[in-house]
Protein backbone atom coordinates (compact mmCIF):
# COMPACT_ATOMS: atom_id res chain seq x y z
CA UNK A 1 0.00 0.00 0.00
CA UNK A 2 1.05 3.39 -0.85
CA UNK A 3 -1.52 5.29 -1.37
CA UNK A 4 -5.02 4.80 0.80
CA UNK A 5 -7.94 6.67 0.87
CA UNK A 6 -10.19 5.75 4.12
CA UNK A 7 -14.02 5.93 3.88
CA UNK A 8 -15.39 7.05 6.65
CA UNK A 9 -13.61 8.89 9.90
CA UNK A 10 -15.21 7.01 13.09
CA UNK A 11 -13.14 5.28 15.64
CA UNK A 12 -12.19 2.19 13.22
CA UNK A 13 -10.99 4.97 10.32
CA UNK A 14 -9.09 7.09 12.49
CA UNK A 15 -7.44 4.03 14.02
CA UNK A 16 -6.70 2.48 10.66
CA UNK A 17 -4.77 6.29 9.39
CA UNK A 18 -2.64 5.71 12.75
CA UNK A 19 -1.63 2.63 11.63
CA UNK A 20 -0.77 3.53 7.83
CA UNK A 21 0.79 6.78 8.95
CA UNK A 22 3.21 4.68 10.60
CA UNK A 23 4.41 2.58 7.95
CA UNK A 24 4.91 5.82 5.98
CA UNK A 25 1.23 5.41 3.50
CA UNK A 26 -0.19 8.49 2.16
CA UNK A 27 -3.64 8.89 3.72
CA UNK A 28 -6.74 10.37 2.83
CA UNK A 29 -9.79 10.25 5.34
CA UNK A 30 -12.86 11.19 3.57
CA UNK A 31 -16.61 11.54 5.39
CA UNK A 32 -19.91 13.14 4.91
CA UNK A 33 -19.52 15.76 7.46
CA UNK A 34 -16.20 16.22 10.29
CA UNK A 35 -17.84 14.89 13.53
CA UNK A 36 -14.60 14.02 15.07
CA UNK A 37 -15.42 14.99 19.01
CA UNK A 38 -11.42 14.95 19.83
CA UNK A 39 -9.80 17.60 17.96
CA UNK A 40 -6.53 17.29 18.97
CA UNK A 41 -6.51 13.57 17.39
CA UNK A 42 -7.33 15.30 14.07
CA UNK A 43 -4.88 17.72 14.82
CA UNK A 44 -2.29 14.97 15.68
CA UNK A 45 -3.07 12.74 12.35
CA UNK A 46 -2.44 16.20 10.32
CA UNK A 47 0.82 16.64 11.29
CA UNK A 48 1.64 13.44 10.48
CA UNK A 49 0.45 13.93 7.07
CA UNK A 50 -3.06 12.88 7.21
CA UNK A 51 -5.70 14.64 4.47
CA UNK A 52 -9.01 15.34 5.50
CA UNK A 53 -11.69 15.51 3.19
CA UNK A 54 -15.61 16.41 4.47
CA UNK A 55 -18.44 16.87 2.89
CA UNK A 56 -20.35 15.84 -0.39
CA UNK A 57 -18.14 12.19 -1.93
CA UNK A 58 -17.11 11.64 -5.41
CA UNK A 59 -15.14 8.66 -7.39
CA UNK A 60 -12.46 11.58 -7.99
CA UNK A 61 -11.43 10.38 -4.04
CA UNK A 62 -10.11 7.38 -5.65
CA UNK A 63 -7.48 8.91 -8.07
CA UNK A 64 -4.12 8.00 -7.26
CA UNK A 65 -5.59 5.68 -4.50
CA UNK A 66 -4.37 2.19 -4.66
CA UNK A 67 -6.30 1.07 -1.58
CA UNK A 68 -9.53 1.59 0.14
CA UNK A 69 -9.92 0.99 3.95
CA UNK A 70 -13.99 1.24 4.10
CA UNK A 71 -15.28 1.84 7.87
CA UNK A 72 -17.89 -0.80 9.30
CA UNK A 73 -20.84 1.41 7.73
CA UNK A 74 -19.88 1.58 4.75
CA UNK A 75 -22.11 -0.92 2.25
CA UNK A 76 -20.98 -2.48 -0.94
CA UNK A 77 -23.16 -0.46 -2.93
CA UNK A 78 -21.32 2.34 -1.90
CA UNK A 79 -21.05 4.27 -5.39
CA UNK A 80 -17.34 5.03 -4.29
CA UNK A 81 -16.73 0.90 -3.60
CA UNK A 82 -18.77 0.17 -5.93
CA UNK A 83 -15.91 2.42 -8.52
CA UNK A 84 -12.98 0.95 -6.36
CA UNK A 85 -14.02 -2.76 -7.30
CA UNK A 86 -14.80 -1.20 -11.06
CA UNK A 87 -10.94 0.22 -11.41
CA UNK A 88 -9.69 -2.86 -9.26
CA UNK A 89 -8.32 -1.35 -6.37
CA UNK A 90 -8.04 -3.07 -3.20
CA UNK A 91 -11.24 -2.85 -0.75
CA UNK A 92 -10.59 -3.83 2.66
CA UNK A 93 -11.82 -3.14 5.98
CA UNK A 94 -9.78 -2.48 9.27
CA UNK A 95 -10.04 -5.82 10.75
CA UNK A 96 -8.34 -7.17 7.45
CA UNK A 97 -5.90 -4.43 8.13
CA UNK A 98 -5.26 -5.10 11.41
CA UNK A 99 -4.22 -8.86 10.32
CA UNK A 100 -1.51 -7.74 7.94
CA UNK A 101 0.22 -5.48 10.31
CA UNK A 102 0.01 -7.84 13.59
CA UNK A 103 2.32 -10.32 14.77
CA UNK A 104 -0.02 -11.56 17.44
CA UNK A 105 -2.53 -14.31 17.17
CA UNK A 106 -6.17 -13.65 17.04
CA UNK A 107 -8.93 -15.46 18.83
CA UNK A 108 -12.26 -14.12 16.49
CA UNK A 109 -15.88 -13.78 17.34
CA UNK A 110 -18.73 -13.40 15.41
CA UNK A 111 -22.58 -13.91 15.77
CA UNK A 112 -25.93 -12.23 16.08
CA UNK A 113 -25.93 -11.85 20.00
CA UNK A 114 -23.18 -12.53 22.72
CA UNK A 115 -20.73 -10.82 20.59
CA UNK A 116 -19.24 -8.32 23.24
CA UNK A 117 -20.15 -10.47 26.61
CA UNK A 118 -17.76 -13.15 24.80
CA UNK A 119 -14.87 -10.84 23.88
CA UNK A 120 -14.65 -8.98 26.85
CA UNK A 121 -14.72 -12.15 28.95
CA UNK A 122 -11.95 -13.74 26.42
CA UNK A 123 -10.23 -10.37 27.54
CA UNK A 124 -10.29 -10.61 31.30
CA UNK A 125 -8.91 -14.27 30.63
CA UNK A 126 -6.26 -13.20 28.52
CA UNK A 127 -5.16 -10.34 31.20
CA UNK A 128 -5.56 -12.43 34.01
CA UNK A 129 -2.92 -14.46 32.68
CA UNK A 130 -0.17 -12.03 32.32
CA UNK A 131 0.49 -12.66 28.59
CA UNK A 132 0.86 -9.14 26.64
CA UNK A 133 -2.75 -8.87 24.92
CA UNK A 134 -5.33 -6.78 23.13
CA UNK A 135 -9.06 -6.35 23.35
CA UNK A 136 -10.59 -4.67 20.61
CA UNK A 137 -12.72 -5.14 17.54
CA UNK A 138 -16.50 -3.76 16.96
CA UNK A 139 -17.09 -3.08 20.40
CA UNK A 140 -15.80 0.20 20.13
CA UNK A 141 -11.73 -0.08 20.01
CA UNK A 142 -9.98 0.04 16.84
CA UNK A 143 -8.48 -3.26 15.99
CA UNK A 144 -5.65 -2.63 13.83
CA UNK A 145 -4.36 0.29 15.87
CA UNK A 146 -4.43 -2.38 19.26
CA UNK A 147 -3.29 -5.51 17.36
CA UNK A 148 0.03 -3.67 15.40
CA UNK A 149 1.50 -3.36 19.41
CA UNK A 150 1.05 -6.65 20.92
CA UNK A 151 4.07 -8.54 20.42
CA UNK A 152 4.29 -12.35 18.83
CA UNK A 153 3.95 -14.16 22.41
CA UNK A 154 0.59 -11.88 22.96
CA UNK A 155 -2.66 -12.45 22.19
CA UNK A 156 -5.84 -10.71 20.22
CA UNK A 157 -9.84 -11.24 21.63
CA UNK A 158 -11.61 -9.36 18.54
CA UNK A 159 -15.08 -8.85 18.25
CA UNK A 160 -15.86 -8.87 14.47
CA UNK A 161 -19.07 -8.19 12.72
CA UNK A 162 -20.41 -9.65 9.35
CA UNK A 163 -19.78 -5.59 7.87
CA UNK A 164 -16.27 -6.20 8.93
CA UNK A 165 -16.18 -9.54 7.38
CA UNK A 166 -17.73 -8.13 4.22
CA UNK A 167 -14.49 -7.09 3.13
CA UNK A 168 -11.79 -9.52 4.42
CA UNK A 169 -8.74 -11.18 1.97
CA UNK A 170 -6.37 -13.27 3.95
CA UNK A 171 -7.96 -12.56 7.82
CA UNK A 172 -7.18 -15.58 9.46
CA UNK A 173 -7.99 -15.83 12.82
CA UNK A 174 -6.07 -18.77 14.94
CA UNK A 175 -9.58 -19.77 16.85
CA UNK A 176 -12.86 -18.44 15.88
CA UNK A 177 -16.51 -19.21 17.16
CA UNK A 178 -19.54 -18.47 15.62
CA UNK A 179 -21.82 -17.78 18.60
CA UNK A 180 -25.02 -18.18 16.43
CA UNK A 181 -27.22 -16.86 13.62
CA UNK A 182 -30.60 -15.55 13.70
CA UNK A 183 -32.27 -12.60 11.74
CA UNK A 184 -30.67 -9.14 11.74
CA UNK A 185 -28.88 -6.38 9.48
CA UNK A 186 -31.23 -7.41 6.56
CA UNK A 187 -31.51 -3.80 5.92
CA UNK A 188 -27.34 -4.13 5.21
CA UNK A 189 -27.39 -7.89 3.79
CA UNK A 190 -30.69 -8.07 1.90
CA UNK A 191 -31.03 -11.71 2.39
CA UNK A 192 -30.41 -14.38 4.92
CA UNK A 193 -28.08 -15.88 2.73
CA UNK A 194 -26.11 -12.89 2.37
CA UNK A 195 -25.88 -12.50 6.17
CA UNK A 196 -24.51 -16.03 7.14
CA UNK A 197 -22.06 -15.95 3.86
CA UNK A 198 -20.62 -12.64 5.72
CA UNK A 199 -20.54 -14.70 8.92
CA UNK A 200 -19.17 -17.80 6.79
CA UNK A 201 -16.18 -15.40 6.11
CA UNK A 202 -14.31 -15.83 9.36
CA UNK A 203 -13.03 -19.05 8.84
CA UNK A 204 -12.90 -18.95 4.83
CA UNK A 205 -8.81 -18.56 5.42
CA UNK A 206 -8.37 -20.82 8.24
CA UNK A 207 -6.38 -24.28 7.82
CA UNK A 208 -5.41 -27.97 10.15
CA UNK A 209 -3.44 -25.66 12.51
CA UNK A 210 -6.32 -23.48 13.26
CA UNK A 211 -9.84 -24.15 15.28
CA UNK A 212 -13.69 -22.99 14.57
CA UNK A 213 -16.43 -23.39 17.19
CA UNK A 214 -19.96 -23.65 16.13
CA UNK A 215 -23.06 -23.26 18.05
CA UNK A 216 -24.44 -27.16 17.66
CA UNK A 217 -27.64 -25.97 19.34
CA UNK A 218 -27.85 -23.51 16.31
CA UNK A 219 -30.08 -23.91 12.99
CA UNK A 220 -27.11 -22.90 10.33
CA UNK A 221 -24.16 -25.21 11.80
CA UNK A 222 -24.54 -28.01 9.80
CA UNK A 223 -24.21 -26.42 6.51
CA UNK A 224 -21.64 -23.88 7.80
CA UNK A 225 -19.72 -27.22 9.51
CA UNK A 226 -19.92 -29.03 5.88
CA UNK A 227 -17.96 -26.09 4.59
CA UNK A 228 -15.85 -25.36 7.14
CA UNK A 229 -14.04 -29.03 8.04
CA UNK A 230 -12.99 -29.18 4.34
CA UNK A 231 -10.03 -26.91 5.69
CA UNK A 232 -10.19 -26.50 9.32
CA UNK A 233 -10.83 -28.14 12.43
CA UNK A 234 -14.21 -27.69 13.64
CA UNK A 235 -15.28 -28.40 17.03
CA UNK A 236 -18.59 -27.50 18.60
CA UNK A 237 -20.44 -25.49 21.11
CA UNK A 238 -23.85 -26.75 22.81
CA UNK A 239 -26.08 -26.06 26.40
CA UNK A 240 -28.50 -28.62 25.67
CA UNK A 241 -26.06 -31.97 25.07
CA UNK A 242 -22.65 -33.20 25.00
CA UNK A 243 -20.12 -32.70 22.37
CA UNK A 244 -16.97 -35.14 21.30
CA UNK A 245 -14.79 -31.47 20.75
CA UNK A 246 -15.48 -28.31 22.19
CA UNK A 247 -17.65 -26.86 25.08
CA UNK A 248 -20.76 -27.80 26.93
CA UNK A 249 -23.17 -28.06 29.62
CA UNK A 250 -23.15 -31.34 31.25
CA UNK A 251 -26.10 -30.63 33.81
CA UNK A 252 -25.38 -27.76 35.22
CA UNK A 253 -21.23 -27.86 35.23
CA UNK A 254 -19.38 -25.98 32.43
CA UNK A 255 -17.26 -28.18 30.25
CA UNK A 256 -14.42 -28.26 27.73
CA UNK A 257 -12.97 -31.27 25.25
CA UNK A 258 -10.30 -30.73 23.42
CA UNK A 259 -7.60 -33.26 22.04
CA UNK A 260 -8.54 -36.65 24.19
CA UNK A 261 -8.72 -34.17 27.63
CA UNK A 262 -12.01 -33.40 29.65
CA UNK A 263 -12.27 -30.21 31.64
CA UNK A 264 -14.81 -29.62 34.02
CA UNK A 265 -14.52 -26.15 34.61
CA UNK A 266 -17.02 -25.22 37.44
CA UNK A 267 -21.11 -25.06 38.54
CA UNK A 268 -22.90 -21.88 36.72
CA UNK A 269 -24.32 -21.23 40.09
CA UNK A 270 -20.75 -19.90 40.52
CA UNK A 271 -21.41 -17.51 37.72
CA UNK A 272 -22.52 -14.20 38.14
CA UNK A 273 -24.21 -13.93 34.50
CA UNK A 274 -27.38 -15.88 34.27
CA UNK A 275 -29.49 -17.44 31.89
CA UNK A 276 -28.45 -19.62 28.80
CA UNK A 277 -27.17 -17.07 26.32
CA UNK A 278 -24.98 -16.13 29.04
CA UNK A 279 -23.97 -19.57 29.65
CA UNK A 280 -23.05 -20.09 25.85
CA UNK A 281 -21.11 -16.65 25.94
CA UNK A 282 -18.94 -18.21 28.77
CA UNK A 283 -18.36 -21.29 27.38
CA UNK A 284 -17.32 -19.88 23.97
CA UNK A 285 -14.85 -17.65 25.57
CA UNK A 286 -13.38 -20.26 28.06
CA UNK A 287 -12.85 -22.39 24.94
CA UNK A 288 -10.40 -19.49 23.15
CA UNK A 289 -9.07 -18.51 25.91
CA UNK A 290 -8.14 -22.39 26.24
CA UNK A 291 -7.02 -22.65 22.86
CA UNK A 292 -5.15 -19.45 23.13
CA UNK A 293 -3.25 -20.54 26.05
CA UNK A 294 -4.51 -19.48 29.42
CA UNK A 295 -4.26 -21.73 32.32
CA UNK A 296 -7.84 -23.46 32.90
CA UNK A 297 -7.49 -22.14 36.90
CA UNK A 298 -7.39 -18.44 35.49
CA UNK A 299 -10.09 -18.66 33.18
CA UNK A 300 -12.09 -20.17 35.97
CA UNK A 301 -11.30 -17.35 38.09
CA UNK A 302 -12.14 -14.88 35.53
CA UNK A 303 -15.74 -16.82 34.49
CA UNK A 304 -16.67 -16.42 38.38
CA UNK A 305 -15.56 -12.95 38.85
CA UNK A 306 -17.75 -11.62 35.69
CA UNK A 307 -20.60 -9.58 35.79
CA UNK A 308 -22.93 -9.02 32.95
CA UNK A 309 -22.32 -5.54 30.52
CA UNK A 310 -24.50 -2.82 30.73
CA UNK A 311 -27.11 -2.72 28.42
CA UNK A 312 -27.46 -6.66 28.15
CA UNK A 313 -29.92 -7.68 31.27
CA UNK A 314 -28.87 -4.80 33.33
CA UNK A 315 -30.20 -4.22 36.23
CA UNK A 316 -31.77 -1.63 37.29
CA UNK A 317 -33.71 -1.23 40.41
CA UNK A 318 -36.44 -2.72 42.50
CA UNK A 319 -39.35 -0.31 43.03
CA UNK A 320 -42.32 -1.78 44.99
CA UNK A 321 -41.28 -5.47 44.20
CA UNK A 322 -41.35 -4.71 40.82
CA UNK A 323 -37.22 -5.12 39.35
CA UNK A 324 -36.48 -2.98 35.95
CA UNK A 325 -33.99 -4.50 33.33
CA UNK A 326 -32.18 -2.31 31.01
CA UNK A 327 -31.24 -4.83 27.50
CA UNK A 328 -30.88 -1.84 25.37
CA UNK A 329 -28.78 -3.92 23.62
CA UNK A 330 -31.59 -6.22 22.31
CA UNK A 331 -31.64 -4.86 18.79
CA UNK A 332 -32.99 -8.09 17.07
CA UNK A 333 -36.00 -10.06 17.70
CA UNK A 334 -33.11 -13.06 18.58
CA UNK A 335 -31.75 -10.98 21.06
CA UNK A 336 -35.08 -9.49 22.79
CA UNK A 337 -36.43 -12.94 23.01
CA UNK A 338 -33.53 -14.26 25.56
CA UNK A 339 -34.06 -11.29 27.34
CA UNK A 340 -37.65 -11.37 28.06
CA UNK A 341 -37.41 -15.28 28.36
CA UNK A 342 -34.43 -15.02 31.11
CA UNK A 343 -37.08 -14.43 34.03
CA UNK A 344 -39.47 -17.01 35.34
CA UNK A 345 -41.46 -14.18 36.51
CA UNK A 346 -44.82 -11.97 34.86
CA UNK A 347 -42.88 -9.82 32.41
CA UNK A 348 -43.92 -6.51 30.96
CA UNK A 349 -41.65 -5.86 27.87
CA UNK A 350 -40.87 -2.11 26.29
CA UNK A 351 -40.29 -2.49 22.49
CA UNK A 352 -39.80 -0.78 19.19
CA UNK A 353 -37.53 1.62 17.40
CA UNK A 354 -35.55 2.05 14.12
CA UNK A 355 -36.97 -1.03 12.08
CA UNK A 356 -35.17 -3.55 10.41
CA UNK A 357 -37.32 -5.17 8.33
CA UNK A 358 -36.66 -8.66 10.44
CA UNK A 359 -39.83 -10.82 10.13
CA UNK A 360 -41.56 -10.96 13.81
CA UNK A 361 -44.02 -14.02 13.15
CA UNK A 362 -41.52 -15.77 15.78
CA UNK A 363 -40.73 -13.30 17.74
CA UNK A 364 -44.38 -12.40 18.59
CA UNK A 365 -45.13 -15.86 19.79
CA UNK A 366 -42.70 -15.59 21.90
CA UNK A 367 -44.31 -12.39 22.97
CA UNK A 368 -47.72 -13.97 23.63
CA UNK A 369 -45.67 -16.09 25.62
CA UNK A 370 -43.61 -14.68 27.57
CA UNK A 371 -45.32 -11.13 28.52
CA UNK A 372 -48.31 -9.83 30.59
CA UNK A 373 -48.42 -6.30 28.58
CA UNK A 374 -46.57 -5.10 25.54
CA UNK A 375 -45.54 -1.34 25.47
CA UNK A 376 -44.43 -0.06 21.72
CA UNK A 377 -42.70 3.18 20.84
CA UNK A 378 -40.50 3.82 17.98
CA UNK A 379 -40.86 3.75 14.08
CA UNK A 380 -41.54 0.01 13.84
CA UNK A 381 -44.44 0.71 16.34
CA UNK A 382 -46.89 -0.07 13.42
CA UNK A 383 -45.51 -2.81 12.08
CA UNK A 384 -44.77 -4.62 15.67
CA UNK A 385 -48.41 -3.65 16.51
CA UNK A 386 -50.02 -5.32 13.41
CA UNK A 387 -47.59 -8.11 14.06
CA UNK A 388 -48.96 -8.78 17.57
CA UNK A 389 -52.58 -8.71 17.20
CA UNK A 390 -52.40 -10.91 14.20
CA UNK A 391 -50.16 -13.69 16.82
CA UNK A 392 -53.29 -13.03 19.38
CA UNK A 393 -51.13 -10.16 22.03
CA UNK A 394 -54.01 -8.56 23.65
CA UNK A 395 -52.49 -6.45 25.80
CA UNK A 396 -50.76 -3.80 23.75
CA UNK A 397 -50.07 0.20 24.42
CA UNK A 398 -48.71 2.71 21.82
CA UNK A 399 -46.49 5.49 23.44
CA UNK A 400 -44.60 8.39 22.19
CA UNK A 401 -41.71 8.74 23.93
CA UNK A 402 -39.27 6.56 26.34
CA UNK A 403 -40.87 8.39 29.77
CA UNK A 404 -44.04 7.60 28.75
CA UNK A 405 -43.12 3.94 27.80
CA UNK A 406 -41.63 3.32 31.62
CA UNK A 407 -44.28 5.51 33.25
CA UNK A 408 -47.02 3.17 31.66
CA UNK A 409 -44.75 -0.04 32.44
CA UNK A 410 -44.89 1.04 36.48
CA UNK A 411 -48.80 1.98 36.33
CA UNK A 412 -49.50 -1.72 34.53
CA UNK A 413 -47.17 -3.22 36.85
CA UNK A 414 -48.01 -5.59 39.85
CA UNK A 415 -45.77 -6.76 42.81
CA UNK A 416 -43.46 -9.67 41.54
CA UNK A 417 -43.40 -8.35 37.98
CA UNK A 418 -40.37 -7.47 35.69
CA UNK A 419 -40.54 -4.31 33.57
CA UNK A 420 -37.69 -4.73 31.10
CA UNK A 421 -36.57 -2.92 27.52
CA UNK A 422 -35.67 -4.93 25.48
CA UNK A 423 -36.30 -3.56 21.83
CA UNK A 424 -35.80 -5.92 19.18
CA UNK A 425 -34.66 -2.74 17.09
CA UNK A 426 -31.97 0.03 16.19
CA UNK A 427 -32.16 2.84 18.39
CA UNK A 428 -31.67 5.64 15.23
CA UNK A 429 -35.36 6.88 15.16
CA UNK A 430 -34.58 8.04 18.34
CA UNK A 431 -30.80 8.09 19.83
CA UNK A 432 -27.52 8.34 18.67
CA UNK A 433 -27.02 4.70 19.28
CA UNK A 434 -28.28 1.87 22.21
CA UNK A 435 -26.08 3.23 24.79
CA UNK A 436 -27.80 6.51 24.95
CA UNK A 437 -31.17 5.26 24.93
CA UNK A 438 -30.25 2.52 28.14
CA UNK A 439 -28.69 5.47 29.59
CA UNK A 440 -32.05 7.14 29.32
CA UNK A 441 -34.52 4.45 30.42
CA UNK A 442 -32.09 3.60 33.31
CA UNK A 443 -32.54 7.28 34.09
CA UNK A 444 -36.27 7.73 34.25
CA UNK A 445 -36.38 3.97 35.92
CA UNK A 446 -34.51 5.30 38.70
CA UNK A 447 -36.48 9.06 38.87
CA UNK A 448 -39.72 6.97 39.50
CA UNK A 449 -40.88 7.60 43.12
Amino acid sequence: MKSVLILGAGISGLGAAHVLLRHDVKVLISDLKDSIHDKKEKEALTALGAVFRFGPQSVDLLDGVDTVVVSPVIPRENPIVSEAFNRHIDVISEVELAYRVTKAPILAITGTNGKTTTTTLLGSMVSRSGKPFALAGNLGISLSREAELVPADGVIAAEVSSFQLEFIKTFKPRAAVILNITPDHLERHHTMEAYVAAKARIFENMDNSDCLLLNDDDAYTPALKKKAETHTHVCLLSTSHKVEEGAFLDGDTLVLRRKGKEIRLCSVKELKLKGMQNYEDVLAASFLAYEGGVPVDVIVSAMKDFSSLPNRIEYVRTLHDVEYYNDSKATNTDAAIKGMSAFNKPVILIAGGYDKGTPLEDFMKDVKKHTKHLILLGAAADRFEKAARAAGVSSIYRVSFMKEAVLKGQQLAEAGDIVILSPACSSFDMYHNMEERGMDFKRIVKSLT
